[in-house]
């Protein structure tokens, strides 16, 4: 699975003209129509921006398919997490849903909850030519298809330029000089990073671009699949590094912050840095005033690590919509299912958060952010490649073992990072 997530990233950046082509629950149900089939629809939304772009999304629907009425429920990552984990225990999914795609999908799928798409792929061929060669991989299992890939995602290194120049800092090159960064703001009174640990991933933002940048990807892949296990030096010192930057480098009290309040802190400019994804950009750029203060750069090489693979970027295929195998409505669902991926809908998704989309669109980069826009252009001509998000590489089991001991990590300045790895097995 692993060694597919290169292969559609890759053919995305040549699909693609421009290659932009990487709480509460908030419910539709108040501005649903009247139609006589009513489907459920859930999925993740991690800022308000987001929930509003799928209710539009909800609304177009609607307004083409008068019989069917969408009911939206929209959450947080991390509670979208726990509540859908009691549907699946009780075999009640809702008739569409987004999930992470991985180990975890796999497993959803071989628990029977998910409806095998196969069919409806190859009855509409035009649907299925849409998206680029290799997404629909990433949702096949033993030659069926259970998903349609939503999203493909990469993080990176966002920073602001103005307290960067205010401070008389540069953008490093190498982890070293990141953290020379980081004393300098410190001294001077900056929080350099924020980060949301209260979510225990964005953890993973910098542990595992460490773990990579110092022992390769091809060791990471190993460590991923189970051929090797976390306690190798590479994932140690990456631990090593984490727990320093817990003490230098993190905000005050990031076991506290969520994610989506970290990336509002960023915005606002109560921190130099943060590590995120692509989906961040609506967050970071939703002020007009200040959207030019922020850039990025990718996350720097460690000396003496694998220097030569520092222009890897962490990410891939992010997030399927996938369709209940209890669903009343097959035809209704699946029929939102095509239109949430259509052109049409992708095209616009691209060009308000900058990531990429596993369906071939043309976006026009004057519908985009600055930022989104520089984003994309940076992946299609300057990346070397991709490594897979480390929690959705492995099964669900190991991937709470690990969130767990970097939570402890973090949280203990005496904390042992080898015996802490090596409870994720």
């Amino acid at each position: 699975m692993k060694k597919r997530v290169v292969a559609v990233l890759c053919t995305i950046m040549m699909a693609s003209g421009m290659l932009a082509g990487c709480g509460q629950a908030n419910s539709h149900s108040e501005k649903s129509g009247s139609g006589e089939t009513e489907i459920t629809f859930w999925g993740t939304s991690s800022s308000t921006e987001d929930k509003q772009a799928i209710e539009d999304m909800i609304d177009r629907f609607e307004e083409e398919n008068p019989d069917i009425t969408v009911k939206y429920e929209g959450m947080e990552g991390e509670a979208y997490k726990t509540k859908i984990k009691t549907v699946i225990s009780s075999n009640s999914l809702p008739d569409v849903f987004t999930y992470w795609v991985g180990e975890q999908f796999e497993t959803l799928v071989s628990s029977g909850n998910v409806m095998d798409l196969s069919t409806m792929y190859e009855e509409d061929t035009e649907f299925t030519d849409t998206f680029v060669e290799g997404a629909l991989d990433e949702v096949t299992y033993n030659g069926k298809i259970y998903g349609a890939p939503t999203d493909i995602t990469c993080m990176t290194v966002w920073y602001n330029k103005k307290i960067f120049e205010g401070n008389n800092v540069s953008v490093p090159k190498t982890y070293e000089e990141l953290k020379e960064v980081i004393a300098k703001l410190e001294k001077n009174g900056v929080t350099p990073i924020v980060v949301g640990g209260k979510d225990r991933w964005p953890f993973l933002g910098w542990f595992s671009y460490l773990a990579q940048r110092i022992g390769g990807v091809e060791l990471y892949n190993e460590v991923c699949q189970g051929n090797k296990d976390f306690t190798e030096d590479a994932f140690v010192k990456a631990g090593e590094e984490l727990k320093a930057l817990s003490q230098h480098g993190f905000i005050n009290g990031s076991l506290s912050i969520d994610s989506a309040t970290s990336e509002s802190l960023f915005a606002a400019g109560e921190a130099a840095m943060l590590v995120s994804g692509s989906w961040s950009v609506t967050t970071i750029t939703s002020n007009e005033k200040t959207a030019d203060d922020f850039s990025f750069f990718p996350f720097p090489a460690v000396t003496g690590g694998k220097e030569e693979e520092a222009g890897y970027l962490y990410g891939g295929v992010a997030n399927t919509l996938a369709v209940s195998n209890n669903t009343e409505h097959k035809e209704a669902a699946q029929k939102f299912l095509k239109f949430y991926l259509s052109e049409d809908e992708q095209t616009r998704n691209v060009e308000r958060t900058g990531t990429f989309s596993p369906v071939q669109v043309s976006p026009d980069s004057n519908n985009m952010t600055a930022l989104a826009y520089d984003f994309s252009q940076y992946v299609s001509e300057e990346v070397d490649g991709f490594f897979p998000y480390t929690d959705q590489a492995l099964a669900s089991e190991e991937s709470e073992k690990l969130l767990n001991a970097l939570s402890a990590i973090v949280s203990d300045a005496n904390s042992n990072v080898t015996e802490e790895l090596g409870k994720v097995k």
